[in-house]
């Protein structure tokens, strides 16, 4: 028995020091670092949280070396920011290899993060918790699928490698995505998101402007207009945004955008994706017991620090 742990320590030991080889310190917040993870030739991926100022950037490699990265874009929907860094060195600092898109993952798994400090690695131990599919965040962001970790994230490993029990790359590790669990941002999201980072510098989404929030739908007016028992009240509404251009007032009750019925901020934000960005589309709001039609023409989501 003693052997056997031995060896499994001594095994996630190695696969830690070789993982540890593609993960950075990400200087860019006063007096606690982050993780960053060498995604592909000069580009390093991290957590958007993290970054606290878009200049002045600095990251450790495992060689030691301090080098100056530039912000390419950050997505605060899936958390995810990339960092240019020109002065890394491929021969010494090799992506990480990734995970066979068609090697099963399943709860109970094993699975490492595997972040850097400007001194040393830092790892965590744990196990996948839960495995679910294609999600929006709180944040407005799309997940290609949510992976729940069950363990436990040291602050500076925000944005850390996580690894199986292979050392083969799986996601990038947040805990900015729940109040509840570290997920592991998936590779089909991140390469998605770097994809337009490094295309765009950004990623556009669709703007009402006007604050929502759940409300239940008393039973006569779900039975009159034949509408679902939820919707989002309108609590306050810009006058030069979307939604305040189109006539939307304090009060009313968002059921349904573009022919689909929006009884959840999830829902809206899940409509308001990059395609929805200056196509006019039908809304239809309770106002006074009565159903309103508005056509709406959302506009990009203003970028936000």
């Amino acid at each position: 028995m003693t052997h056997s742990l031995v060896s499994l320590s001594e095994e996630l030991a190695a696969t830690v020091e070789t993982a540890a080889r593609s993960v950075v310190a990400v200087h860019a917040r006063p007096r606690l670092d982050s993780s960053g993870v060498h995604w592909s030739a000069g580009i390093v991926v991290t957590a958007d949280h993290a970054i606290r100022r878009d200049d002045d950037i600095r990251v450790t490699a495992a060689s030691g070396a301090n080098l100056p990265a530039e912000l390419v874009g950050r997505d605060p929907g899936t958390d995810l920011a990339v960092l240019r860094v020109a002065g890394l060195d491929p021969a010494s600092v090799a992506p990480i290899a990734p995970r066979a898109a068609n090697v099963s993952l399943a709860p109970g798994n094993l699975v490492l993060a595997v972040g850097r400090s400007k001194d040393s690695a830092i790892a965590a131990f744990g196990v996948v918790g839960s495995i679910s599919g294609p999600s929006s965040t709180w944040r407005g962001g799309k997940l290609d699928r949510v992976v729940r970790l069950d363990l436990s994230l040291h602050p500076g490993a925000e944005g850390a490698s996580v690894v199986d029990g292979e050392g083969k790359l799986m996601g990038v590790a947040t805990s900015a995505l729940s109040r509840f669990s570290v997920f592991a941002i998936p590779l089909e999201t991140i390469g998605r998101v770097v994809g337009k980072l490094l295309e765009h510098g950004r990623i556009p989404r669709g703007y009402l402007g006007v604050g929502l929030q759940p409300v239940s739908i008393p039973e006569h007016l779900r039975k009159k207009l034949d509408i679902p028992a939820a919707g989002l009240i309108a609590v306050s509404v810009e006058a030069e945004a979307a939604a305040g251009r189109a006539g939307m007032l304090i009060g009313d009750v968002l059921v349904e955008l573009g022919g689909r019925w929006i009884d959840r901020t999830e829902t809206l934000q899940e409509a308001l994706d990059s395609d929805s960005i200056g196509k006019t589309v039908p809304a239809r709001i309770v106002r006074g017991g009565e159903m309103v039609t508005l056509e709406i023409t959302p506009g990009e989501r203003p970028q936000r620090r």
